[in-house]
Formats: structure tokens, C-alpha cells, sequence
């Protein structure tokens, strides 16, 4: 199923060109890794996806439909963001920062149900933060507060996941679950990912397909098999890449 589709979309920031006549289909069951070097336009396209910044050209569609002409409400059904950065506008506990996701959900000045309090518990406990549901979002470290702003993201339940570098400030082991995670809901069918990486090589584990984007308007998408080579890498980043062979065979990407 089409859950995004962009036809000659131009993204540009203070006046500067950063992508120029995207053509990009994302259907549920893919996994997009949106790779290039800092600046090269990564945040301000997944803005630009979300509907939150304006587009300079082209057109944006969400299942099938303008995404321009849906209310807000209707988006946050089916596309959720995880920003680059979490701030706590407002003192709260960790349970109550999670049921954010649910917003959505709800009807004008309803409650949350039981249902929601369990869809919340339930992605707590999938980004390892069960049993912490009562202590202040204050007393978190950077690391549980970026699995507490995905546990809103999951507890959301959006089909279509836009998500701006969801491995920082995670651990090694919280980086992996992490993407393994999201890379199980795109093999569910059901719901499709779309996230900006640093890391060539989780890119390579975890994304079916990448978009490359090299900041001057100029882009690459397709399969992760096929754009992901060292000659492709190292045009992309300004900087030699070799490919080696890891211990079972996959490929392993390391600075030249």
C-alpha cells in the first residue's frame, strides 16, 4: 500500500536549494535510511514530508490525498515524526509524556481509555523503559529521554514513521533494539519507516531502501543494495569509503 508519494518536490532552506525534483514512492513494509553529510538536507526534507515546513515546488501526497489539504488531526493518525532533539516543555511523568502519542486518537475532551494506557505501557516496555512510568521526565538521561519521545512515537501508532536520527544518544545495545524494532513493524506490513542515519553500516543492516541526498539538489533512491557501494558512498560524503567483507559475508563500510 502507497503510504507516501512525492511528484518533482524542490526543498530549500534560507534561500538555498537542497533537493530538486524529488520523485520518491514509500509503501508500508519499506524501511528508507535518508543519508549525506550535515547540512545536506535531511531534517528539512522529513519537515518538509511532515507537513511542517513548506515545499518550494512539486506536490506531497499522504495515502493518496494532498497531504496540503488534510487537518492536522487526520495526518497525526497516519504520519508521526520523531524530532532530532526532545525538549520537556512542561513538568510530567514518563506515563503521561507517553500518552502525548494518543492526542490523536481522542475525541474533543475525551480521556484517555484503559486501551491507551495499556498502548503506552506496552511502548514502554518495547524501548526498555517498563517500571518507570511514575518518575519525572526531568530525572532522565539523554539516552531515556530519546526512548521515551519513540515510546510516544509508537504509542502513536503511526502507519508512516519519520524519524530524524533515532540512535542519538542511545547505547549500543539500545541503538540495535531500537532498529530492530522498527524494522519489525515494517515487516509486519502494516506500517512503513522512513529515518536519517550517520551510521552506513546500521543504514545497510536495518533499511531495504536508502535516499541519498547530497545537498546541492541533487539526489539518489532506490534499493539499499544496489545505491550502497564504496564508489556511490564516497562521491556522497567527500571522503574515501571502502566496502570489506564481514565475518558472514555482509558488508561492513569503513572510513578510507
Amino acid at each position: 500500500m502507497e503510504l507516501l508519494r512525492t511528484v518533482s518536490l524542490d526543498v530549500g532552506i534560507a534561500g538555498r536549494s537542497l533537493l530538486r525534483g524529488l520523485n520518491l514512492t514509500v509503501h508500508a513494509g519499506q524501511c528508507w535510511g535518508l543519508l549525506g553529510t550535515n547540512g545536506s538536507g535531511k531534517t528539512t526534507l522529513l519537515h518538509t514530508l511532515a507537513g511542517l515546513r513548506p515545499a518550494l515546488g512539486g506536490s506531497l501526497w499522504l495515502q493518496g490525498a494532498p497531504l496540503a489539504r488534510l487537518p492536522r488531526r487526520q495526518v497525526a493518525q497516519c504520519l508521526g515524526l520523531l524530532p532530532q532533539d526532545n525538549s520537556d516543555s512542561f513538568p510530567a511523568s514518563v506515563l503521561d509524556t507517553a500518552l502525548i502519542g494518543r492526542h490523536p486518537h481522542l475525541g474533543r475532551w475525551h480521556s484517555e481509555t484503559a486501551a491507551d494506557l495499556e498502548c503506552a505501557r506496552r511502548a514502554l516496555q518495547q524501548v526498555d523503559l517498563a517500571g518507570m512510568e511514575d518518575r519525572p521526565c526531568s530525572t532522565l538521561s539523554g539516552g531515556e529521554r530519546r526512548r521515551l519521545a519513540l515510546a510516544t512515537l509508537l504509542t502513536q501508532a503511526p502507519r508512516l514513521m519519520l524519524l530524524d536520527e533515532p540512535t542519538n544518544h542511545l547505547d549500543l545495545n539500545h541503538q540495535v533494539a531500537t532498529l530492530q524494532h522498527l524494522r519489525h513493524l515494517a515487516d509486519s506490513g502494516e506500517h512503513a519507516v522512513v529515518m536519517a542515519l550517520h551510521d552506513i553500516n546500521l543504514t545497510a543492516r536495518y533499511c531495504d531502501h536508502v535516499l541519498m541526498l547530497s545537498g546541492d539538489g541533487r539526489w539518489q533512491a532506490g534499493p539499499a543494495a544496489e545505491l550502497l557501494n564504496a564508489e556511490r558512498l564516497s562521491q556522497l560524503y567527500g571522503h574515501a569509503v571502502l566496502q570489506l567483507a564481514g565475518p558472514e559475508g555482509q558488508r561492513v563500510f569503513v572510513a578510507g
